[in-house]
């Protein structure tokens, strides 16, 4: 229980049969059309970590992957699919046929995108032709069949989804991450869709302009919200109507008392102007409740990254930083603690070591050293606490004054662990994981100093006190590990 407070989840501290609060936190969320992007990927880390801090203060906590299931990058792969898909090589292996094949299609697309652009900006073609030609006019034609309930293209629709699922799927386990549903696009019902749509009319919040259906914001007082469309002049249904509409689902499902959205800072636009249509709608109540964690999706070096990269580039460096700290790497071998889980340690660290909105770029050679903000660091001395307690055989419940006089020299290490109960607060509080990181390096670095200032500490721990101290010191590393989402090694 130390670090924890399971009271502030319930609904009424002094009573727990009154139950707890209910959080529903979305976050990774990535098109099913594609790899995992760097953006993503720190979304699931940054997300998964925030679940663990609500559920650390008593909160049920149900975590969400909105899956970008829908619309039309779905007709664009199945235009893609008709060009260049084949049922052999997407037997071999369908993920990386299906990413092949959006791929393609895309380029082909976004060259026309800009052929077609030009031509509008020339003169030579109106602009709202371009849906009835080419690609677009494809593109379009076959997500209204799957739209319309087309039995066939249902099919491909769903072997895309399921399969992109059961690759996300394993991706996350290497993550140590799993949620609770698997919900997208395509799973916002058709009723509260048209619910919201009905009250937005009755409201006069939304009105018809050139066929389609617009909020203007400007004229609800809205400072700089703009015009957003909730369905366009072909009928679609846009985004932010589907989130509308999840909302409602979501509140009349899981009745909860707080949701979060862990999405980087460039759809900041998009959440605010959600939250004020809520409000508009007169659901104070269910706006109030609501909150876009933004983080800063960092810089890339070169090009967009994308897990298969990341995870990779990840296990080469710790191979190379074994390979250059040997002693380290045989008491992590002792541990019997694979490199690639290593490897995931120093990414979900670096990850964290950082505040949400904090500019950043992933530095490969950097995560992987044994110093530190870094996974390794942590594992390194998990491992070292662990190996030498083996070697004690202490009954840890009985002690004497003389031990704990021995005990004097480690007291700005006791002082430090006396402090997680509100690091874990004030990591809650403002949602920064990264307090909880550099408090765990703090202690690593309180312990390498005990070390270093007294050599005998490496042999045998001499008292039951001081065997106390280091156990102690191990299981606040493990908690605070595991709150972050990093595995500690067996030891």
């Amino acid at each position: 229980m130390y670090g924890k407070d399971p009271s502030i989840g319930l609904h009424n501290a002094f009573s727990s049969g009154l139950g707890r609060k209910k959080l529903v936190i979305e976050f990774s969320s990535p098109n099913i059309v594609s790899e995992l992007e760097s953006k993503h990927v720190r979304s699931t880390i940054l997300g998964a970590c925030i679940a663990n801090l609500y559920e650390n203060m008593g909160w049920d906590v149900v975590r969400i992957n909105y899956l970008g299931d829908w619309g039309m990058q779905m007709g664009l792969l199945g235009v893609g699919w008709e060009k260049f898909g084949s049922e052999e090589e997407f037997h071999a292996d369908p993920v990386r046929h299906m990413f092949s094949i959006y791929s393609k299609i895309d380029k082909v697309f976004q060259s026309e995108v800009v052929a077609r652009k030009v031509a509008s900006e020339d003169g030579l073609e109106p602009h709202y032709s371009f849906e009835t030609q080419g690609l677009f006019a494809e593109r379009n034609t076959f997500f209204k069949r799957i739209q319309d309930g087309d039995e066939e293209v249902l099919a491909l629709w769903k072997r895309f989804r399921d399969v992109a699922i059961e690759h996300y799927s394993k991706l996350y386990a290497r993550l140590n991450i799993s949620f609770d549903e698997y919900s997208g696009e395509s799973q916002v019902s058709l009723e509260s869709m048209g619910e919201v749509e009905e009250m937005l009319k009755r409201k006069g919040i939304s009105e018809e302009s050139n066929g389609s259906w617009i909020v203007d914001l400007q004229k609800h007082r809205v400072k700089g919200g703009g015009i957003v469309t909730i369905r366009s002049r072909n009928q679609k249904r846009t985004y932010l109507l589907r989130d509308l509409a999840a909302v409602l689902d979501r509140s009349r499902r899981y009745s909860f008392d707080r949701m979060i959205y862990v999405v980087a800072d460039d759809h900041y636009e998009h959440f605010r102007r959600l939250f004020y249509i809520l409000e508009l709608l007169n659901m104070h109540d269910v706006a109030h409740k609501l909150e876009h964690v933004r983080f800063n999706k960092g810089r890339q070096m070169g090009h967009e990254n994308t897990s298969g990269d990341i995870f990779d580039q990840c296990l080469n460096s710790m191979h190379e930083s074994l390979v250059a700290n040997p002693d380290k790497a045989a008491l992590l071998h002792d541990s019997e603690y694979p490199v690639a889980d290593l490897g995931i340690s120093a990414l979900v660290a670096q990850e964290l070591s950082v505040k949400r909105g904090t500019d950043y770029h992933f530095d490969f050679l950097k995560m992987a050293l044994f110093e530190g903000a870094t996974g390794p660091n942590l594992q390194y001395w998990y491992s070292r606490l662990c190996s030498m307690l083996k070697a004690t055989s202490f009954d840890l419940s009985i002690f004497s004054d003389e031990d704990f006089t021995c005990v004097e020299e480690e007291f700005e290490l006791l002082r430090v662990l006396a402090l997680y109960p509100s690091i874990t607060s004030s990591a809650y509080q403002f949602l920064d994981p990264s307090i909880v990181l550099h408090y765990l390096v703090q202690i690593t670095g309180q312990l390498s100093f005990c070390i270093e200032n007294n050599k005998s500490l490496e042999e045998p721990i001499a008292t039951p006190a001081r065997a106390a101290l280091f156990e102690s010191t191990r299981q606040v590393l493990e908690n605070g590990m595991k709150l972050l989402g990093i595995m500690p090694s067996h030891g």
